[in-house]
C-alpha cells in the first residue's frame, strides 16, 4: 500500500517536472529553446517536445492505473 502511494508521488513529481520543461521550452522562444534542448538534453526542440508530451501522457496514465488499483484494495 505504501509502495503504491510512493510510486504515485514519484510519478506526480515526474509529470510536474515534464510540464515545467514543456512550458520553459514553449515560452523561451525558438532560438533559446533550441540551444537549451541541445545543451541540456542533447536533442532538437521538436522531437524533445514530442518526447516530453508522450512521457507525460504515459505517466498520467500510470497514475490513474495505480490509483485505481489502490482503491480496489
Amino acid at each position: 500500500m505504501m509502495a503504491g502511494f510512493a510510486a504515485i508521488v514519484f510519478l506526480l513529481i515526474r509529470a510536474i517536472r515534464n510540464l515545467v520543461e514543456l512550458i520553459y521550452l514553449w515560452q523561451s522562444g525558438i532560438k533559446l529553446s533550441r540551444f537549451y534542448a541541445v545543451r541540456v538534453w542533447g536533442a532538437r526542440r521538436k522531437p524533445l517536445l514530442m518526447l516530453l508530451i508522450i512521457d507525460t501522457i504515459v505517466v498520467v496514465a500510470l497514475i490513474f492505473i495505480l490509483s485505481a488499483r489502490i482503491q480496489m484494495w
